[in-house]
């Protein structure tokens, strides 16, 4: 809006009400749903090969507002549950509730990594179970659109740290319907590495290793994000004063993300 001073000199004090012409806040509720599959062959450690799964969903509400150069993304999270199985303690699962990630969307819809901004130290412990749930997103895509992109996102701080980079080719794939909106479907097929620590009962772990993935999600005519699915398999390696040589882990991990109405 205008300022007053010199405005209202210009027009004898005449009253004007200009409407904002900055477009609300987008608003929108997510469910996240994950199932994780991991075997480790422990036998170079003396130990057994060990196989665990498990399955978790996160309820977040996502928050877009228009800001310089894209939009400024606010993820809160509204609970998160896992199953028996699952080795994030459902305390810990509990304590996230409320926790607030911070992000950026740049013009081009490429999203920046989420970054904890408050809650308590549960919020880094389940960073990893929301890193991947936005998607690239923009209004116009078009079938027949394609495009490749490279990240690295950091999940977990200092020795209790894994960065993941990523390689992917998108396009546009066709035009369906998602929730009664008219939408078009993205496919996107990747590459990754894996590098990082984390401290184990027998001493600090370093990992390491490759995955593949692919999948395809939903974006509206406005840009909006409408949900989506994706799966990936992992190779990787653990090693450290626990074995004399490292250990081969397989993990496998599928994601899907609704709009909750």
């Amino acid at each position: 809006m205008m300022q007053r001073s010199g405005y209202f000199s210009a027009l004898a004090a005449t009253v004007l009400f200009l409407p904002s012409l900055d477009r609300a806040p987008s608003i929108t509720k997510y469910r996240i749903d994950q199932s994780l599959t991991q075997e480790i062959d422990a036998t170079a450690a003396g130990g057994a090969r060990q196989s665990v799964s498990f399955n978790t969903s996160s309820f977040v509400t996502v928050t877009l507002t228009d800001s310089a150069g894209g939009k400024a993304i606010r993820v809160v999270v509204d609970s998160m549950r896992g199953d028996s199985a699952t080795p994030i303690p459902a305390a810990v699962l509990d304590s996230a509730r409320g926790s607030e990630f911070r992000g950026f969307v740049e013009r081009s819809g490429k999203p920046s990594g989420l970054v904890v901004t408050s809650g308590t130290g549960a919020a880094a412990q389940v960073q990893g179970l929301l890193s991947d749930f936005f998607p690239w997103i923009r209004s116009g895509l078009k079938v027949g659109d394609s495009w490749t992109d490279t990240t690295a996102k950091v999940n977990g701080v200092g020795a209790d740290s894994v960065t993941v980079r990523r390689v992917s080719a998108y396009k546009a794939a066709a035009n369906e319907t998602r929730n009664s909106r008219k939408a078009v479907r993205v496919v996107e097929d990747f590459s990754s590495s894996v590098a990082g620590t984390q401290p184990t009962p027998g001493g600090p772990a370093k990992i390491e290793g490759n995955g593949t993935g692919k999948g395809a999600y939903y974006v509206g005519a406005d840009g909006g994000y409408l949900g989506g699915g994706w799966e990936q398999q992992s190779t990787l390696k653990v090693s450290g004063p626990f074995s004399p040589e490292p250990l081969p882990i397989t993990i496998a991990q599928k994601t899907t993300v609704t709009t909750i109405k």
